[in-house]
């Protein structure tokens, strides 16, 4: 495996910049969309687009990866709703033990290891049924590049997952003004230019759109300060409205997530 301390080709992060943010979090809990919570709107909506798309890639012994697992609060839910055999690569030591201490955690077991998402294990390559990436390809200069390194990971027929925050519209102008330095960390997508990503690394787009009609302005009570629990507020007051069907249709002004479903040309899906 190459030397992981080296910034990946085309990157706009660095290793440091990862293990110093997965060093100083918490051990979080495994998403759980089965939790009736306000903050959890989001990963209700999530597991309801994975089961439409993934009901034909859920036989015994199927397999999964996350590629840029660090931190990844994913991987144990994939395995309880889809019953998958599940892995996970990083390039930085923080985030693989925050990985396994989340998944230690949630008492399931997987693989994880370090190393270079360009340079797989051998035994990987065209390994997997599922293929998962959240937030990771837009912090690449070359979005195609890094999606082409990702389908390696696929099998003939198997599927790719990939979201990433638009940093666009709404969602994007909060981060120039609020957090520029963090949105200085990512490439802005449109669900056009994560179509284009996927289509040019050689594989077949089954679905790509936006989710959410508008970003949460927080993602948890316990944030501080008035200001911030009244922005969590109108943000589950905001929730309440769109699962009774009076929210904003996602759309590309207003949404910060993209997500797209590809499929690897091969055999038959099974």
């Amino acid at each position: 495996m190459k030397n992981t301390s080296n910034t990946p080709p085309n990157a706009i992060t660095t290793p440091d910049y990862w293990e110093d943010a997965w060093a100083h979090t918490d051990v979080p809990d495994a998403i759980d969309p089965r939790k009736d919570a306000p903050g959890n709107h989001y990963y209700q909506i999530m597991h309801a687009l994975f089961t439409r798309a993934l009901a034909a890639h859920c036989a015994p012994g199927a397999r999964l990866i996350e590629i840029g697992c660090g931190g990844s609060r994913w991987l144990p839910y994939f395995y309880r709703a889809f019953g998958y055999e599940i892995s996970g690569i990083d390039y930085t030591v923080a985030g693989v033990r925050l990985s396994q201490a989340i998944l230690d955690k949630a008492g399931v077991s997987g693989r994880i290891v370090q190393g270079d998402l360009f340079d797989p294990p051998p035994d990987w390559i065209g390994r997997f049924d599922v293929v998962v990436s959240f937030g990771l390809v837009e912090h690449f200069e070359n979005t195609s590049q890094v999606v082409s390194a990702c389908a390696r990971y696929l099998r003939p027929g198997g599927r790719m997952i990939t979201l990433v925050p638009t940093m666009r519209g709404l969602y994007g102008l909060a981060y120039r003004l609020l957090r520029p330095a963090v949105y200085r960390k990512h490439i802005p997508h449109s669900r056009e230019t994560l179509v284009q990503s996927h289509t040019d690394a050689g594989l077949n787009i089954t679905h790509c759109d936006y989710v959410l009609g508008l970003p949460g302005m927080i993602s948890a009570p316990a944030s501080p300060g008035l200001p911030g629990r009244m922005a969590f507020a109108a943000s589950c007051l905001y929730w309440k409205l769109e699962r009774s069907g009076w929210g904003i249709p996602p759309n590309r002004w207003t949404s910060p997530y993209a997500l797209c479903f590809a499929t690897k040309s091969g055999e038959t899906q099974t």
